[in-house]
Formats: structure tokens, sequence, C-alpha cells
């Protein structure tokens, strides 16, 4: 059985670093972007503050977007290698069904900045 990050201090120590810098994810305001040409990176829904893609990308300052034409390669790849079909609605990371389309669109009109 592989060790678990609690029983990893340096992993730990980590992690409480990482939480006292970022946003809480009900704090963090998001730009839509309107432009479908724009490169998109994919994010696991359930993930916090969305801001690590599947390949790995870290974005500062993301735009959410909801029309996409250009997905990055390495995150397609990514998904394909965790086993989840592109365009199903499996979870990559956790193998769950994704929540519905609703639930999706819900939780980014909370996270869109209203400025």
């Amino acid at each position: 059985m592989p060790e678990t990050a609690t029983n990893n201090s340096k992993a730990t120590d980590d992690a409480a670093v990482a939480e006292k810098t970022r946003v809480p994810a009900w704090e963090a305001k998001y730009k839509l972007s309107d432009n479908p040409e724009e490169l998109t990176h994919l994010v696991c829904c359930r993930d916090l503050d969305w801001r690590k893609a599947l390949c790995g990308y870290v974005e500062e300052e993301p735009n959410l977007k909801t029309e996409l034409e250009n997905i990055c390669t390495m995150c397609v790849e990514t998904v394909e290698q965790m086993g989840a079909p592109m365009g199903s609605r499996q979870c990559p990371i956790d193998n769950q069904e994704c929540p519905p389309e609703e639930e999706i669109q819900r939780m980014i009109a909370e996270r869109v900045s209203r400025t």
C-alpha cells in the first residue's frame, strides 16, 4: 500500500502553505471567456480552485470557457491515459460520474466575476 500524504510531513507542510496562500473557491472570481478559439485546459470540476489543469499547467488568472474549440493536447492525452474517454461523463480523477451539466453551469455562474 502506498504511503499517504498524511504520513509525509513535508507534503502536509506544503499543503498547509498552499492552503494559506490560495483564495478559497467560494471567494474566487473568474473571467468568462467568449473566445472559443482560445487554448483551453481541462480541470476537474471537483477541484476546489480550478487553477491546475489535468496536464499539470497552473493558470494564475484563469478564464472559464463554455465554448471550446482548441483543447490542450496534453490534457486530452492525460484524460485518455487515466482511462476516461473524452466526451464521457466519467471523471478521470476518481472514475465517478461527473455532475449533471446543469450543476456544472451553476458552479461556473457562482465563480464568474460580476464586474
